[in-house]
């Protein structure tokens, strides 16, 4: 019996550890540092060569349930509410490498974090883990229906943190995160897009924790439903998220892995600003299936800028 109450102990205390970064929610166990389901709009598309782009990322998420491997609420009082902005900057060059483009950026993303589990309360404010975007390659077909980048995402570990609280903003190491985006427009009131996003997680020194590598897919589909009014577009989108290898504590498998998992849907509304280049979103996702994570909603706005 004492064995089974320390090892509850321990699992509370690391799911506990909500961190979130880019407003993205997670636990010790199975955190990610991607905002999963940020990208659901022309999801390929980058400022054109000798162009630059800021964008707007404005997410509110708000949970009552943290779940276990089966799904079960570990906690009936659990409640966890983050508001995020993460505002990012791409620049491509003018410079090609065959016959791709090459585009960098970075992400400075702020956070906002309470979270109320096992009759404990904690709130952070503060910066969470910058995103650096050093090389996409970037191409588009001649026709410009047909839209592809793919490179890394690396997440430096300098956000607020501190191991003894519920909430942080950062997560405390570093992670590597390759990714793949396209975006087809098979006619002009059609978009298909997808991101597919995997990432390496380095260990937290401060808790001797490594979070298993994961992947998640965001996706949609969309379409301009009047041609009276072009520029705005309604669409169906969502995310898949699956952790592929163990968490583990100090070297050692945790809980036969702790592997995480979320699926999420929703509507989306957008609007085409500054003739096409840029535009305002609005979108609801909703996550169901969820294990040993956070289980919650989100509301986005999302905006894009030419400069």
């Amino acid at each position: 019996m004492r064995s089974r109450t320390v090892n509850l102990s321990l699992r509370a205390t690391l799911l506990l550890q909500l961190v979130y970064s880019a407003a993205s929610p997670a636990s010790e166990n199975g955190q990610v540092h991607y905002p999963v389901g940020v990208n659901s709009i022309m999801n390929a598309v980058l400022p054109a060569p000798g162009e630059t782009e800021a964008y707007h990322y404005v997410m509110h998420y708000h949970s009552t349930r943290l779940n276990d491997a089966r799904g079960h609420s570990l906690d009936d009082n659990f409640e966890a509410d983050v508001v995020s902005w993460a505002p990012r900057v791409v620049h491509t060059w003018k410079t090609m490498l065959g016959p791709f483009f090459l585009s960098s950026g970075i992400i400075t993303p702020i956070n906002r974090v309470e979270v109320h589990a096992f009759g404990r309360k904690d709130v952070s404010t503060g910066f969470s883990d910058p995103v650096l975007q050093p090389l996409y390659l970037y191409y588009v077909n001649k026709d410009g229906t047909f839209f592809a980048h793919a490179g890394p995402d690396i997440y430096v570990p300098i956000g607020r943190y501190d191991k003894d609280s519920v909430a942080n903003n950062g997560l405390n190491h570093w992670t590597i995160a390759p990714s793949f985006n396209a975006t087809w427009m098979p006619t002009p009131r059609w978009e298909l897009s997808s991101t597919l996003y995997t990432e390496f997680h380095a260990r937290n020194p401060d808790t001797d924790y490594k979070s298993g590598n994961n992947v998640t897919l965001d996706f949609n589909v969309a379409y301009r439903p009047m041609l009276t009014a072009p520029k705005l577009k309604v669409a169906l989108q969502g995310y898949v998220l699956k952790q592929f290898t163990d968490d583990q504590k100090s070297g050692v498998d945790f809980e036969n892995g702790n592997r995480g998992q979320a699926f999420a849907l929703g509507p989306q509304l957008s609007y085409d600003i500054a003739d096409g280049k840029g535009a305002v979103l609005l979108k609801y996702q909703r996550e169901f299936a969820v294990e040993n994570r956070t289980q919650g909603q989100r509301l986005w706005f999302e905006v894009a800028i030419p400069f």
